[in-house]
């Protein structure tokens, strides 16, 4: 009861201050940078990883980016940086 009072609260203040919901609420945001560079943040793991296809948890589902070359250059708890040629990024 506690925990979706709190959700709620948090996901009205976000609406009522206008910041980003992935700013204040931890859901995960991806970013494509042009074909050569992907930053997941708030990610939970990652499902594996192969030069032609990486596959990240996030809180509901994943994502699978595809391409060539693909390597990790940035691996912190609360974002990750993959660059290579990005073919294609999917969500499950």
């Amino acid at each position: 009861m506690k925990r979706r009072w709190r959700d709620k609260t948090e996901h009205m203040a976000a609406e009522l201050l206008e910041i980003p919901k992935d700013t204040l609420l931890h859901v995960p945001r991806v970013m494509l940078i042009g074909n050569e560079q992907v930053v997941v943040d708030n990610y939970k793991s990652i499902l594996s990883f192969e030069p032609e296809l990486i596959r990240i948890a996030l809180a509901k589902g994943e994502v699978a980016i595809k391409g060539t070359r693909l390597a990790f250059k940035v691996i912190v708890p609360e974002q990750l940086v993959i660059e290579g040629t990005v073919s294609s990024v999917d969500f499950h």
